[in-house]
């Protein structure tokens, strides 16, 4: 699944959680089509998350990528 928000995840987002805890992406796996889950380094310095499903989370920002770059 998406994120809460329905964007694609990618590593590299900056995401929250439902508690607003902030991080960012450090793995997307994909076990099916739709069903993505990814791994977070949070910002607070606790335990890195190892994979949970994208849809728990809220992209808050993407690097954009650049010109002429898909």
């Amino acid at each position: 699944m998406p994120y809460a928000g329905g964007e694609a995840p990618e590593v590299g987002d900056y995401v929250k959680n439902q508690w607003e805890q902030p991080g960012t992406v450090t793995r997307v796996h994909a076990a099916r089509a739709g069903q993505e889950r990814i791994s977070v380094r949070w910002d607070d310095g606790g335990a890195d998350l190892p994979l949970a499903p994208a849809e728990e989370f809220t992209l808050l920002s993407r690097k954009p990528t650049p010109h002429g770059m898909p």
